[in-house]
């Protein structure tokens, strides 16, 4: 098992030299950033180039249309091998929607008062995993929260320590059979393998929080175009993730609907004008803002900067509060960091962040991708942040259970005490 320093420091992946792909296939979009394994690099990989192509036939987290899912990949790859001169057979792959969802198993053995060592951590893994993974779901990956020896809690790695019990707190992250079924189907239609798959929540909060954020425990919102990812991390590790179904394109639908103009029009307007900060300057400033004629086509008009906010803040408003609701609900309520990072393309809107910190009641930082200045101008920026974190992924080394192989579940134990105790709690309770 890695321990802390192992799983937070970059480590090598394959040989140097090694070309590593991501494909994030969003709502909004399809990225594909292209590398290669570079131990000599503060990120662990150099960077060779990227393609971004419109998100046809993937809306909300579900796949409308596989052929036309299967071009905006194509597309997307092609611009990025052009950009990068390498071809590419392999990816590793970002998954989002609403049915990806996590859960925290617990689950204890007796030690008989001895040193705890690698094989006794992957079978108090394995004992949690038997527990938990219904047979219609794929298990994407199970990170140890924290462990607990007798009366310790809170222990990040247990490997080492002497004890008579040894306790683990999973997050198990799952996704439907059938929807991973087709996006590798989707994928191996543009001639690709998957090498991996990630949750995109997982990947844009390891490209974004800084080192001492994934250590300490921070917060990460990937405010996208499609819908908003919310991830925590703890203890070095990813400890919960979750979705809400609103993202910028619903900003610009009520634009688009409160000013009678088209989606493209309303979205252009936005970019150009939009801001959720209603006391902001500049409110009382006429913009250009077209409108659907009679004709159906699109006629001058105008407008205050401030009417434009006031359509846009109000939604932006509603989303925190929907993300707080989620953070609320979560099992790790007794435990949340106090620290949240905003990143995803939607989140570069003037005045989001200040109406977070507003909702959330807590400081609220703008994150790009850690590894921007390797990214680049065109890939540095937050609508990029998750599939950095898909190309890096792997170099953070995160301890993972799914990973370990899988021994058959072993009879239960006690729950443990503490800190532990307080989250389990909280489970039965209220899930």
């Amino acid at each position: 098992m890695a321990t802390n320093e192992q799983r937070l420091k970059p480590r090598q992946v394959g040989k140097a030299g090694t070309v590593v792909a991501a494909l994030d296939i969003g709502c909004s979009k399809i990225a594909c950033l292209i590398g290669r394994v570079d131990p000599g690099s503060r990120a662990g990989f150099s960077f060779m180039g990227g393609g971004r192509q419109q998100s046809r036939g993937f809306n909300g987290g579900a796949i409308s249309d596989i052929e036309a899912l299967e071009r905006s990949i194509r597309l997307a790859v092609e611009d990025a091998e052009r950009e990068a001169g390498e071809r590419i057979d392999r990816v590793i792959l970002g998954i989002t929607g609403p049915k990806v969802d996590c859960q925290l198993a617990e689950a204890e053995i007796e030690l008989g008062q001895r040193e705890i060592s690698g094989k006794d951590v992957q079978k108090v893994w394995a004992k949690a995993l038997g527990q938990t993974i219904p047979k219609d779901r794929e298990l994407l990956g199970a990170y140890p929260v924290m462990y607990g020896v007798d009366d310790q809690d809170d222990i990040r790695d247990a490997v080492g320590m002497i004890g008579e019990r040894l306790r683990v707190l999973l997050n198990v992250v799952t996704a439907p059979k059938s929807l991973v079924n087709n996006l590798k189907e989707c994928v191996q239609r543009a001639h690709l393998g998957v090498e991996r798959i990630v949750p995109s929540a997982l990947a844009s909060g390891s490209g974004t929080l800084i080192e001492d954020e994934i250590d300490n425990g921070a917060i990460c919102i990937d405010f996208g175009g499609g819908v908003t990812s919310v991830s925590v991390f703890m203890n070095g590790a990813p400890a919960w993730l979750d979705l809400v179904k609103v993202g910028g394109s619903r900003v610009t639908g009520d634009i688009a609907q409160g000013i009678g103009t088209t989606f493209a029009a309303a979205e252009r307007l936005k970019t150009l004008h939009g801001t959720a900060d209603m006391a902001g300057p500049g409110m009382a400033e006429r913009i250009e803002a077209p409108r659907l004629g009679d004709d159906g086509r699109l006629k001058a008009g105008r407008m205050t900067r401030g009417e434009l906010a006031s359509i846009i803040a109000p939604r932006i408003e509603e989303l925190f509060e929907m993300v707080q609701a989620h953070l609320t609900a979560s099992p790790l309520r007794p435990i949340l960091p106090r620290r949240t990072v905003l990143t995803g393309g939607s989140s570069q809107l003037a005045g989001v962040r200040e109406l977070a910190t507003s909702v959330l009641k807590q400081p609220v930082r703008m994150g790009r991708p850690i590894d921007a200045d390797i990214l680049g101008e065109n890939y540095g920026n937050p609508a990029f942040s998750t599939a950095a974190g898909l190309i890096s992924y792997e170099l953070k080394g995160f301890a993972d259970a799914s990973r370990a192989g899988h021994a058959a579940a072993l009879a239960g134990g006690d729950s443990g005490r503490g800190v532990f105790a307080k989250i389990l709690i909280w489970i039965r309770e209220n899930f």
